[in-house]
């Protein structure tokens, strides 16, 4: 959807509806839906080509409208218990198949009889009441594609042929911005949302009756399917997000675990699917959503805020849990994961035991004070949703352990090689920097193995401390920064839609030195008090960012291109998070290609002064970046 170029407005007058919005939209489209005042097949041939797109690609359409009434049918209607069997409706609907069965040309019928027999059409009947007396006379529509990416519209056309012949006009919005056009698109598909669950008091809505559903069907017998269905079996074209689904059924079939899934491929989707079809099974009502960080949590607010029902906060100045604790109605609850040992408690048994715990960058949950706090805590919830690209914590049984028991076992992967392969994420160069380290490098590992020494002697055997302090001393070598700079000097698009990952505050003003001079705009990332540089660099005010650990994990920017890795951790987590900075794919530069750059410390072999340490990860890093950069997308005949 995001590859369409969509106007912003569109008139019948000076414009092809049908080729600027219905055919491309359709075509990009997953899932379209409609409501609308009126709707007669007639329309169905002036977009059955978008249709057949949609249909071919395995998508739906969802559409609420209301039958043909006079006003004295209407009042009959209102009064009415049950439309589904109402007179006055299934006269209405049967009189409009008649028309349909005796009009010169069936195909409009037989395109509706089709949708409806596959199940890719899917109708309700809207109808006005309790304060609303008039007509059922709303005009949206939301096209969605597989990613979750999606446009809606308003305005006046209804979808007949007459609505395209009068003159109208219609505005559209694009939902994946960071404006107020999100906002309109959001609050469309929230509204249709609210009528398809049968959430408005104001307007019944109903299932299209069985008698109506059955005779429309019968007309497939009259002549073939007006497209092709989705391929199966062995020549099927499989979605390239198949793997969401894969994951939604072994959730389902285990009530409980963690899905290690890699960035960008759709973890925070993935769990919504997940949260909405156990709603939609009445199997929860209520969903707790626990992550740390603002951002991560503003992200996931993004999310929720654009599907119809509560949602509270918990983090960052947001007092909300009483209310969540309190509400009748389904609710979400966003908070901060180490504020859960203050809401857990709190929860009445009726309401957690129809809850859903969704634990975002579970890695996270293995946290010794966390571990301390949450044991016995979690494991009451009945369903249990971990969510990580590398959900084993390296050197932390414990922590480990807890996560497998408290939360539950990996059940589901989908790792970074795969996602690149299908065209998840963009493939990338990888530059290696090798670098020696200094004088004052190896005197700082001297004084690591000498303190170590030191306790050992005490009886302290445990060497994890020294392991900290030696890769502490590669993570801050000044050795690296004049090799940047000639780095820069021939390769200056680097810094380019960039992020700089560093140790310390203090490297970073040394990398900063280094840029000066360079016509870029850059700023640092260490904490929250710099969150507006986050910002500005996510809206392209900014070309680079230096940063620390906060940004690795779950951050959403799609424009970024380039990594720059001064530091990395020895277990893998932080380096696999990183580098999901920049894979992911771009709408805006559908040829993105990323680059990351690395150091890689090699060994002075003059240099004997330093005792025999642990085996270097730089190596076995840089493997596992070449063998990453090798990985090409595969076309789909390929996959």
């Amino acid at each position: 959807m995001r590859g369409t170029q969509f106007p912003e407005s569109l008139d019948t007058s000076e414009n092809d509806v049908i080729g600027q919005l219905y055919l491309p939209a359709l075509r990009a489209a997953q899932r379209y839906d409609r409501g609308v005042g009126y709707f007669t097949s007639g329309w169905l041939s002036l977009a059955a080509e978008g249709l057949a797109a949609l249909a071919e690609n395995g998508g739906k359409m969802r559409l609420i409208t209301s039958p043909h009434l006079s006003a004295e049918d209407w009042s009959a209607v209102k009064q009415g218990e049950d439309a589904k069997s109402n007179p006055t409706i299934l006269t209405a609907l049967n009189a409009t198949l008649d028309e349909l069965e005796t009009a010169a040309k069936s195909r409009p019928l037989t395109f509706l009889a089709w949708m409806i027999a596959d199940g890719l059409l899917d109708m309700r009947i809207a109808v006005p009441t309790a304060k609303l007396t008039g007509d059922f006379h709303i005009k949206i529509g939301v096209f969605e594609d597989e990613a979750g990416d999606f446009i809606a519209f308003n305005g006046s056309p209804n979808e007949t042929v007459g609505g395209i012949q009068n003159f109208e006009k219609l505005h559209i919005h694009l939902g994946w911005t960071k404006d107020r056009d999100a906002a309109h698109a959001q609050s469309i598909a929230n509204t249709f949302r609210r009528l398809w669950d049968k959430h408005d008091p104001n307007v019944r809505c109903y299932e299209l009756p069985d008698a109506i559903r059955k005779r429309l069907v019968r007309f497939t017998k009259q002549s073939s399917r007006p497209y092709q269905l989705p391929r199966r079996g062995g020549t099927a074209t499989p979605s390239m997000w198949r793997h969401q689904d894969e994951a939604l059924s072994a959730f389902l079939k285990a009530r409980a675990g963690v899905l290690a899934m890699a960035t960008g491929t759709g973890k925070t989707r993935t769990a919504l699917k997940i949260d909405a079809e156990l709603r939609e099974r009445d199997l929860v009502s209520s969903t707790i959503i626990a992550a740390y960080g603002t951002d991560l949590l503003d992200q996931w607010h993004r999310q929720l805020i654009a599907h119809d029902g509560l949602v509270f906060r918990n983090y960052d100045g947001h007092q909300e849990a009483d209310n969540f604790c309190i509400a009748r109605r389904p609710a979400c609850l966003l908070i901060n994961r180490r504020n859960l040992i203050d809401v857990i408690p709190r929860l009445s048994p009726e309401k957690l035991a129809r809850s859903l715990i969704i634990c975002d960058e579970v890695h996270g949950f293995g946290e010794a004070g966390l571990v301390a706090s949450l044991e016995g805590k979690i494991r009451p919830f009945p369903y249990r949703l971990g969510l990580s690209a590398t959900p084993t914590r390296e050197y932390d049984e414990d922590g480990n352990e807890f996560i497998e028991n408290e939360i539950g076992p990996v059940i589901f992967r989908f790792e970074i090689h795969e996602a690149i392969r299908r065209g998840i994420l963009c493939e990338l160069d990888y530059h290696p920097i090798e670098y020696q380290l200094t004088a004052d490098d190896r005197a700082a590992l001297q004084a690591a193995w000498a303190k170590q020494s030191a306790r050992e002697r005490e009886g302290q055997t445990d060497r994890k401390q020294l392991y900290m302090d030696l890769a502490k001393v590669k993570k801050l070598s000044r050795a690296k920064i004049p090799l940047f700079r000639d780095y820069l000097d021939r390769n200056p698009d680097i810094l380019n839609r960039c992020i700089i990952f560093v140790e310390q505050a203090d490297f970073g003003k040394d990398v900063q030195d280094a840029l000066t001079g360079l016509r870029i705009e850059y700023h640092t990332y260490y904490g929250d008090d710099d969150r507006d540089n986050l910002k500005k660099f996510a809206d392209g005010k900014l070309d680079c960012l230096i940063a620390c650990k906060r940004i690795s994990e779950g951050i959403d920017i799609q424009s970024v291109s380039n990594i720059v890795l001064f530091a990395t951790a020895k277990a893998p987590i932080e380096t696999v998070q990183r580098v999901g900075r920049c894979l992911r794919n771009d709408p805006g530069n559908p040829d993105k290609r990323a680059t990351v750059v690395d150091f890689i410390k090699v060994d002075d072999p003059d240099d004997t002064s330093t005792p025999p340490g642990p085996l270097s990860t730089d190596e076995a890093r840089r493997t596992w970046f070449q063998e990453l950069a090798a990985v090409r997308r595969q076309s789909d005949k390929e996959d």
